[in-house]
């Protein structure tokens, strides 16, 4: 069979989205042809989206060097990298792209987002503010035309948001996404034209008191009805929200207070007094999420060797609960608070204190499986009426439209409340737990709704 003809059933294989028999025949025609640049192009984009990213690496690499081989080689090897984690082999290759389309404003987005999560602050505030320049809006098209509605979502480098991919990729809305940054002069009218309603992703009230003000500024300059109104954001803090729900009738709220590293240097060892922590104790360098810096601390001795390990200059320091459930294990449940409505998103069991989804031995266990099953399916049969009551004066208290709490229960059935804020995971990667699924695509079928209803003015 001939190269066009192998090359006219790929492209077939493509459009019908066969994927399992497409890779064959492209593989066909590279046994034949090594560089042939359709074919290498094509196989790249279907490994890509398999997540098999060294795969397409291999594919792409013996053509980056061919002067021919064109842009579209160095933007697949960027996404490749860039999936895999490899953020300075991602920039080279975005950085190729740059020579062929200098003002590439999708690019040098790419390229900061990049900068920044590599730590170079300063050459990332640079390359954001000259994509800007080129491009002030990043637009995620709607699945259907014409779109229902407009949505602007501001965005912040480095400031902690609220991560949406999920939520609005494939929408029945258009997206609009921008940069905010400080002393940079914005085109209101511009940002006013692209929306009907906006979505402040700027939630981690640590990470983003620098940019705050400019954010709550633009807000209220582009005069829409806004989600997690920038104003809302600067009370989430650890600290203050453990404060705001203290008291909170059925809640066990560990108290977090924010030390700097002299001051937890000084923090006496007995752990004896009346104003000082009591061992165990959580310790987390300020601004920080997830678990890679995060400890439990039962003596002085381990709280010294956790400071100098990381060398933060403040921290939050909690008293440790043990919200072990009867039968030894941890059990971590964690709601999305969309509007009105409380949606389970999972529960983590592990045999540790320190749970992560991703990290628990659930995938092993078919009981734990089963158990988040049914918490997912029906969550008021663990979380009765006292709960829900809870839960929903938590939501009256923190009031933003979008967030997530983190919360365990005691056997007595008070919620430990762990986490709440914006900042929280929703996504649809569930492979090994396609019962999540359906649980999921609630939490974005009701962002969607809430949308929908702050557009029409019902919310």
């Amino acid at each position: 069979m001939s190269i066009d003809t192998l090359l006219s059933q790929a492209l077939a294989y493509s459009r019908e989205k066969q994927f399992d028999l497409l890779e064959p025949v492209l593989r066909q025609i590279l046994s034949a042809e090594p560089h042939h640049r359709i074919a290498s192009l094509e196989l790249a984009r279907v490994l890509i989206l398999a997540r098999r990213f060294d795969d397409a690496v291999d594919v792409l690499d013996p053509l980056a060097n061919d002067p021919d081989s064109g842009v579209d080689v160095h933007r697949k090897l960027a996404l490749a990298h860039s999936y895999a984690g490899r953020n300075s082999l991602a920039v080279t290759h975005y950085r190729r792209v740059l020579e062929f389309e200098p003002d590439n404003g999708q690019v040098l987005h790419s390229i900061a987002n990049l900068e920044q999560a590599m730590g170079l602050v300063e050459e990332a505030a640079a390359t954001y503010r000259r994509a800007i320049e080129v491009k002030p809006l990043w637009t995620m098209p709607a699945a259907v035309s014409p779109p229902q509605f407009r949505v602007l979502l501001m965005f912040a480098p480095g400031a902690g948001n609220t991560p949406v991919d999920y939520l609005i990729n494939d929408a029945r809305f258009e997206s609009h996404i921008f940069t905010a940054l400080n002393d940079f002069e914005y085109d209101i009218d511009l940002l006013r034209s692209h929306t009907d309603v906006v979505v402040n992703l700027v939630s981690d009230a640590d990470n983003s008191r620098a940019i705050l003000g400019t954010v709550e500024a633009l807000a209220d300059r582009i005069g829409r009805p806004v989600i997690n109104h920038p104003r809302l954001i600067a009370n989430t803090d650890r600290a203050t929200v453990s404060g705001r729900l203290a008291g909170t009738t059925g809640c066990v709220v560990p108290r977090t207070r924010t030390f700097s590293d002299a001051q937890l240097q000084q923090l006496p060892g007995g752990g004896g007094g009346t104003t000082e922590p009591q061992y165990p104790l959580l310790v987390r360098p300020v601004g920080t999420h997830g678990g890679e810096d995060f400890e439990k601390v039962d003596d002085r001795d381990q709280l010294e060797a956790f400071l100098s390990r990381i060398g933060a200059a403040h921290y939050y320091v909690t008293p440790f609960v043990d919200y072990r459930s009867e039968d030894g294990y941890f059990r971590k449940y964690r709601f999305i608070y969309v509007g009105d409505e409380i949606l389970p998103y999972h529960l983590a069991i592990d045999e540790k204190w320190k749970i992560h989804h991703a990290t628990t031995p659930m995938t092993n266990f078919p009981w734990m499986q089963d158990e988040e099953r049914d918490f997912l399916a029906d969550p008021w049969r663990v979380f009765g009426a006292p709960q829900q009551s809870a839960l929903r004066s938590i939501r009256n208290a923190i009031g933003l439209d979008y967030f997530g709490i983190d919360c365990s229960l005691t056997p007595e059935g008070e919620i430990v409340v762990f986490e709440v804020n914006a900042t929280m995971l929703v996504h649809g990667k569930n492979e090994g737990f396609p019962y999540k699924n359906e649980a999921v695509g609630q939490i974005r079928q009701a962002f969607h709704s809430l949308l929908e209803r702050t557009v029409r003015g019902a919310y």
